[in-house]
């Protein structure tokens, strides 16, 4: 088996982990990303052609896509050797191993993201498995001509509403809550389309059906009333949970939700340790898993290089 030697390894290759190799690279460390999946996590797995506009620097807003070929640019221009091979185990002394590689780290980050939480609607788990429940629209064509349950009331949720607008036969949109938490509400067309029912104050009961979703139960949370809306697939945006299991083993304190606690330099409770991005941010966001990206290089830097100035 191979083995490498590199001053930061960095595990996880979506904004936070390739903004970190970017700042790293540029300091005149040897770095490495590791990441098993796709390049630009959640960006290219979930939702390539979302448009971000919230992104400071692209007032016009930029596709999912496009940002995390920037950021794959901006890693691979600065020098960082990027690995596509998902890593099984990381040692407290900085060792990785992963399929035919291992690596050594003076400092190893962890970018490891989220995953999709589930929303606990009886019957979900069981659909998921059968492909009738999803918690993310990589391709909305998928959906085209059938009618669709989103679970949610966030900008994920009304970003999926937007992009099955004109595709999806019917959508309805549900949320426990009686207004969205979406920053911008439904862009236009979406909120005058006539395929779009929004039902606040209403809780996902329970996903009907047999062999495939065939509808979901609902349930008003102000008068009691329960009704079923007919449906052929469920899309779940209820948030986010950090990606915990691959470290779960290495000690680290993590807060009530799950996330691993860092200081303000990203250092966790283990040595040489540091995270960033969604597994250590509550703040589920691109802008701040590449400001975290930029404090944990700098960190890395003083650990490694110890520059005199930092005394």
């Amino acid at each position: 088996m191979e083995e490498k030697k590199y001053d930061v390894v960095i595990v996880g290759g979506g904004p936070a982990g390739l903004s970190a190799a970017a700042f790293c690279g540029r300091k005149f460390l040897r770095t490495a990303v590791f990441e098993g999946d796709c390049w630009g996590g959640i960006l290219t797995r979930c939702c390539p052609d979302k448009r971000i506009d919230n992104y400071p620097g692209a007032p016009r807003g930029i596709s999912a896509g496009d940002l995390a070929g920037l950021f794959f640019d901006g890693a691979l221009e600065a020098g960082a050797d990027l690995i596509e091979c998902a890593v099984e185990e990381i040692s407290p002394e900085g060792r990785i191993r992963a399929t035919n590689v291992e690596a050594t780290a003076k400092v190893v980050i962890l970018a490891c993201g989220s995953a999709a939480a589930e929303a606990n609607i009886r019957g979900e788990r069981e659909f998921a498995g059968r492909g009738g429940v999803y918690y993310m629209v990589p391709d909305p064509a998928r959906f085209r001509g059938k009618r669709v349950v989103v679970v949610g009331g966030g900008d994920t949720a009304v970003s999926h509403v937007q992009r099955l607008d004109g595709i999806a036969d019917r959508v309805t949109l549900v949320h426990r809550q009686a207004g969205l938490r979406s920053q911008h509400g439904f862009p236009e067309p979406a909120a005058r389309s006539r395929s779009l029912d929004i039902l606040l104050c209403t809780a996902a009961e329970e996903i009907l059906g047999s062999e495939r979703v065939e509808g979901v139960r609902m349930k008003d949370l102000g008068d009691g009333r329960i009704f079923d809306v007919p449906a052929d697939a469920v899309i779940v945006a209820a948030g986010r949970v950090p990606n915990t299991t691959l470290f779960r083993d290495l000690g680290l304190r993590v807060d009530s939700k799950g996330q691993v606690v860092t200081d303000a330099w990203q250092k966790t409770s283990t040595a040489r340790i540091l995270a960033v991005g969604d597994v250590s941010s509550p703040l589920k966001m691109i802008i701040t898993a590449v400001a975290q990206a930029a404090a944990a290089a700098q960190e890395a830097y003083l650990e490694i290089r110890a520059p005199y100035w930092a005394a």
